[in-house]
Formats: structure tokens, sequence, C-alpha cells
């Protein structure tokens, strides 16, 4: 497992819970969408279809809040039509949104690794449970496959598809491609396999322009501040500005002058498997 990359994240309290350590909460880590997924948006949590509809607490905590129905006590629309929240000793909260009403054990105060929580839905073309970590003193979202225990995994990811995008207009690349000069944005659509067969968000892109390394996110934390959504604690980038409406992500813009350029873009999973593709680009 790519531990050397947690330090990215910069919080003093990440090396207590790594060390904890927490357990998968639904099925055995079978989740269906990872963090990053886009769901409508970036995806800050996993989810998790029914498995065995069980959902168990990750690790000991005590509960700090519950809603079951689909608004809160003061009348916000609540997504998943529950939550439940359980802080932890290690200043993290694990957050659990979308288990069945009436299922949730709310008469739980001190919760123990493994207890019942509630159940998760039956999953088809919709939505399951959501578990999501959170950073209470740092503020921020941490993918919890840094936190759960390590999967095997021998997939490498897939990257379907690149496009260079100016002015409105996109080229799509395959191989190679001949565009005029100019400032382009660079779109990718690349994906992880989950556990359950889903498209699921990878762990680490990499851009490579002509032998020189231009861009790297790894997916690591989401945030909110200043009504500002933001990705990746290395390269703080705006949710917006990151992920385009259809679920491709954006890097860019990169200008190219006449002549040949090399593009390189490299996709890891979290347990390390990697692909590689090359592009050649004409620019005239």
């Amino acid at each position: 497992m790519r531990r050397s990359t947690v330090a990215a994240l910069a919080v003093s309290t990440l090396a207590l819970f790594v060390a904890s350590g927490f357990d998968w909460p639904i099925d055995g880590g079978k989740y269906r969408f990872g963090f990053g997924t886009p769901r409508g948006v970036f995806l800050r949590g996993l989810e998790f279809g029914s498995g065995d509809g069980l959902v168990r607490a990750a690790d000991d905590g005590e509960l700090a809040f519950v809603s079951d129905g689909p608004r809160l006590p003061g009348g916000y629309p609540l997504s998943g039509n529950s939550i439940l929240v359980l802080a932890h000793a290690s200043d993290v909260s694990t957050i659990y949104v979308g288990m069945e009403s009436g299922s949730i054990s709310s008469y739980l105060k001190n919760v123990r690794r493994g207890d019942v929580l509630g159940r998760s839905p039956e999953v088809k073309a919709g939505r399951g449970t959501t578990v999501y970590a959170f950073d209470a003193k740092e503020r921020r979202y941490i993918n919890p496959m840094i936190i759960m225990p390590a999967q095997a995994d021998g997939k490498a990811p897939v990257i379907k598809s690149v496009a260079l995008s100016a002015d409105g207009l996109e080229t799509g690349i395959d191989v190679s491609a001949s565009v005029r000069q100019g400032t382009y944005d660079l779109l990718v659509d690349a994906y992880d396999t989950s556990p359950t067969g889903a498209q699921s968000a990878p762990y680490d892109i990499r851009v490579i322009i002509d032998g020189s390394e231009r861009a790297r996110v790894v997916y690591d934390a989401a945030w909110a501040s200043g009504g500002v959504s933001s990705l990746f604690s290395a390269r703080n980038l705006s949710e917006q500005s990151y992920l385009a409406m259809d679920g491709r992500i954006r890097f860019g813009p990169y200008t190219f002058a006449s002549g040949r350029v090399i593009i390189t873009i490299i996709v890891s999973d979290y347990a390390g498997n990697r692909r590689e593709q090359n592009y050649s680009i004409t620019v005239r």
C-alpha cells in the first residue's frame, strides 16, 4: 500500500489514525465508487452497495450525531435520508450516509469497532450507503482508503480517452493527432475498476509533456473554504476547474508551439498498479 503518499496531506493527526487502523464498515471493503468518483460532484467518501446489508462501526467511537429521515431537525433536506456521525479518539470522524430509514442504532452512545450501526439499502442503479472520513482538526475529508485495510488488487486503471479542448472545440487524440498552435485544456477520461466492477476514480494521475511533469494529482483530501470546493492537498485545485460536467478531468491550460509534442498520461490506483499511455501530437 502506498503509505508514502500519506505525507502529502500535511495533517499532524493523520499518522495517529493510520497507525491505529480502521476496519471496512461494509462487506469487507467491496465498495462501488471510490473517493473522487464523479457522482454529480466529486465523491468525498466511499459508496457501497448492499453486500450483506450490515453497516458496522469502523472503529471505537462516540455517537456524535444521528438523524433518520428526509430532513434534519431544523428542516434542512438530508441527502440519503439518514446520517450517523461517530467521533473517534484520533480526531477523525466517520460519517455514514444513506442507511435504511428505521434501521439505525440511534440508542448507541459509546460504540465499539464492529458494532452494527444500521443497514444499507439494496442497490441496483441507485445510490447505496456512503462512508466518509472527516479530519475534524484540519476540517477536510480524507480518502477512506488511506485508513482502511489494504486490499489485493492486480488490475491496472484504464485510460478511456484523452482530448485537447480550445474555444469550445475538442480534438480527440488516440496515440497521434494534429492540432493548430495555441492554448489547450487537456481532458482525460480515466478510471480504476472497483472491487464490485464499477468504474471508480483512480488514485494518482500525472501529465508529462516532452519529458517534463506538468501536473500531478493524488486523490487524498477534499475540503471547502469561502464557498470554494477544493481538492488534493498538494495541488489545492478547485473542484469546478478540475471536474468537467461530464465527469472527465481537466488539466492545463498548455500552450503548444509548432513542432512535435509528446504527451504522457500515467494513471495509478491505490495499490500501485499503473497505466501509461504516450500521445504524439503534431502542432502546425
